[in-house]
């Protein structure tokens, strides 16, 4: 017989205080993206800089979650650099 699989709980972090309340909430794992035009869900007071990201994955990590970064727009043209730059921030 197979092993039964549990589902993961995946949960949206729209910020700092948001990727918080899921982790304490039993969140396995969130997803995030960043306060730039490489997130499609960049509105005024969602999303994370650079320090939010890091002290975000570092409570995730902590608690032994998952986080994951969505860069789901297209580039434009020859402006590629924000999201390359975005590509390397998720990688590190």
């Amino acid at each position: 017989m197979d092993k039964l699989k549990i589902p993961e709980l995946v949960c949206p972090a729209g910020s700092l205080p948001g990727l918080r309340a899921a982790i304490d909430g039993g969140a396995d794992c969130v997803y995030l993206g960043l306060k730039n035009d490489t997130n499609a869900r960049a509105f005024p007071g969602l999303g994370f800089d650079e320090r939010q990201l890091a002290d975000g994955v570092q409570y995730a990590h902590r608690a032994g979650r998952k986080v994951l970064m969505a860069i789901n727009t297209y580039a434009h043209g020859d402006d590629l650099v924000r999201w390359t730059k975005a590509i390397d921030t998720a990688a590190t």
